[in-house]
């Protein structure tokens, strides 16, 4: 009996020690970082005058993020950006997902075609859609041309009436493939008997996906909603790289402003501060969001 215990410890101790390595990365790359920036939320980083420290300011920092003009109106734009990519991605997902539900030759190739955007790197699309609207020899400008469209070539992201809009359809380019990934993996999953009951007591198709379709898929959309929402929160990449928050700030969203606070303005502890309120919004966002799908399901 006491052998046993013995070898039940020792096992519990080489599990421990080979976990250990797992944990010291764990805490180094995730644990610490939040912890750090926590920490300097709280704090007043000088860089530019080391002498002066770290010095504590309590929520100063907070204060001071949520009395900025800057703050609020990078929040309206983001939640422009997140309702646009909800409506209008989600919508898209779902329509081409259910065309490529149905058995046709060729699908494969078509659905590899559909989901390529989803994996490139976000650098690599910024680039694709920097081309597409460059203003002197970009693909959209010399398309909308021939077809009568416009006349005069149009500097899409120099315009802060569109350049706002031209971001959110290359971010629904790259984003929506995943949604259709989804949708495709959550219809497979309904059974056709349900389908052919519903035929046979002479439901449209319209009922059928209302009434069949769509409660069976509510799982898979609260999964987009929730993914989409984080993700849209937090896109970065493609304003960086195609408009960097211009022009004249219209395209400046809560994670542009975060890095021009920090590292353009060296101001680390308001940059923390605006981290750990996004990170509140996205969370508020995530719990309504749970609450209204139970509500739903019961």
């Amino acid at each position: 009996m006491k052998q046993a215990l013995t070898l039940r410890a020792q096992d519990r101790r080489l599990g421990f020690y080979l976990l250990l390595p797992s944990i010291i990365i764990l805490f180094a790359i995730i644990v610490y970082p939040i912890g750090y920036s926590l920490w300097l939320s709280f704090h007043n980083l000088n860089i530019n005058n080391p002498a002066k420290g770290q010095q504590f300011v309590g929520l100063q920092n907070y204060i001071d993020v949520l009395k900025s003009s800057d703050w609020w109106m990078s929040i309206l734009r983001i939640l422009y950006f997140v309702a646009a990519d909800l409506i209008v991605g989600i919508s898209l997902g779902l329509a081409i997902a259910l065309l490529l539900n149905k058995e046709r030759k060729g699908k494969g190739i078509v659905l590899a075609i559909v989901v390529f955007p989803y994996i490139l790197a976000p650098i690599v699309n910024s680039l694709i859609w920097k081309l597409i609207y460059d203003p002197n020899y970009g693909l959209l400008n010399g398309l909308l041309t021939q077809l009568g469209i416009i006349k005069d070539y149009v500097a899409w992201l120099s315009n802060p009436k569109l350049a706002m809009i031209m971001l959110i359809i290359a971010n629904l380019w790259q984003g929506t493939p995943f949604s259709i990934v989804l949708f495709l993996a959550g219809l497979k999953s309904i059974p056709k008997e349900e389908y052919e009951a519903a035929a046979i007591d002479g439901a449209s198709s319209l009922v059928s996906f209302l009434y069949i379709t769509i409660p069976h898929l509510m799982p898979i959309i609260y999964m987009n909603v929730v993914m989409k929402t984080i993700a849209t929160f937090k896109v970065f990449d493609i304003i960086y790289s195609l408009t960097g928050g211009g022009p004249g700030g219209s395209t400046t969203v809560v994670g542009m402003l975060i890095y021009k606070e920090s590292f353009e303005y060296m101001k680390f502890g308001q940059g923390a501060a605006m981290s750990f309120l996004l990170l509140i919004i996205v969370l508020c966002f995530v719990i309504i969001y749970s609450r209204m799908f139970k509500e739903e399901e019961l």
